[in-house]
């Protein structure tokens, strides 16, 4: 089994954590080595990849349960007491829409980000 190394156990931290304090204790590692590697274009480029996997899972979730937040409220259109499902089901669906919307902007800007690169290398 390959040994992890400081810097996959400092991405792992900071993608569990809220704060580098927090994240620095989780892996074990100062919080200046944890800057440090947040300076590292190639940790940032990983750091946001595992960050916009995480997001995209997420937002796959949300999209599985959009059909289960239509059927409740399809059952309860007519229901004498149905908020608690109607503002479930309205949550689940408000976030997955909101879900493509992240996911085709983060795709616009990483195009963005691409032909800019590719502007300042050849300039």
């Amino acid at each position: 089994m390959p040994k992890i190394t400081n810097k996959e156990k400092a991405l792992t931290a900071l993608l569990e954590s809220s704060s580098i304090a927090d994240a620095a204790k989780r892996c074990e590692l100062s919080q200046e080595t944890l800057y440090r590697y947040l300076r590292e274009k190639e940790f940032v480029s990983d750091y946001r990849e595992a960050r916009r996997q995480i997001v995209e899972n997420s937002i796959t979730q949300l999209q599985q349960a959009s059909g289960e937040a239509v059927e409740a409220l399809r059952r309860n259109l007519s229901c004498a007491n149905p908020s608690a499902e109607i503002r479930s089901a309205q949550i689940f669906l408000d976030n997955a829409l909101k879900g493509v919307e992240l996911v085709d902007i983060l795709e616009r800007l990483e195009q963005i980000e691409n032909a800019v690169e590719a502007e300042n290398k050849e300039a």
